[in-house]
């Protein structure tokens, strides 16, 4: 089912303007983001390296349709793209694109001694058409939160994880989580992750430190 939704997602999106096209064809070289803010100017651009997504002999553009799909969400969101960040910010993102509820994007920083935590949704779903920004906040937090975030996150051992495991099966969702630092940059993409798994566990701590009340029959 999932197979049939990417292919249905990729006929959509070839049957958009010029300025929503996606296509692994048109999107060999990654294109630079000029904006500031580096909230890109347009859907086509990528939020991710392609390489970030490793081996391609399991489906010839598998990887670039993938960073398309999850792009054009992302920029549906009006998120920054976080592998572009050249500062000395610490920042983290889960993005979780599920199948038939509205995509979700959770991004924590570190600026110095400050710690913000932004959240947004869109009224699409992470499956289809993204639909458009319908929440829009952020808040700051307290160093341990902070701290407690990181610990998490080591637990997981988030920076030493592949980014793809091939996992094709019953509809779920995809749980991204992006990482960069003023030396590195790390993106983990997991389908449906097991509820006692420690990745699990260091996205899901993030989703509880929003105002987002998500029901249980919804959280896969």
């Amino acid at each position: 089912m999932r197979i049939i939704l990417q292919i249905l997602i990729l006929l959509f999106t070839s049957c958009q303007g010029q300025t929503n096209k996606v296509s692994p064809v048109t999107h060999t070289n990654e294109k630079i983001v000029h904006d500031t803010s580096l909230i890109p100017n347009d859907s086509t651009v990528f939020y991710f390296p392609v390489k970030s997504f490793g081996d391609t002999t399991k489906g010839v553009g598998l990887d670039s349709f993938l960073v398309a799909w999850y792009s054009r969400q992302l920029f549906a969101l009006r998120e920054p793209v976080i592998s572009a960040d050249k500062s000395e910010n610490e920042i983290y993102r889960f993005t979780w694109l599920r199948t038939f509820h509205n995509p979700i994007a959770i991004r924590i920083e570190k600026h110095g001694d400050e710690y913000i935590l932004y959240w947004k949704l869109s009224n699409g779903a992470g499956g289809y058409d993204p639909g458009e920004l319908t929440i829009d906040k952020q808040k700051t937090l307290d160093k341990k939160t902070w701290q407690e975030f990181i610990e998490r996150l080591n637990q997981a051992d988030f920076w030493n994880l592949s980014s793809k495991e091939v996992n094709f099966g019953k509809d779920g969702s995809e749980w991204i989580l992006e990482g960069q630092t003023e030396s590195k940059y790390q993106v983990v993409d997991r389908w449906s992750p097991e509820v006692n798994s420690k990745y699990y566990q260091c996205c899901d701590f993030l989703l509880s430190l929003t105002d987002l009340k998500i029901k249980d029959r919804e959280k896969y």
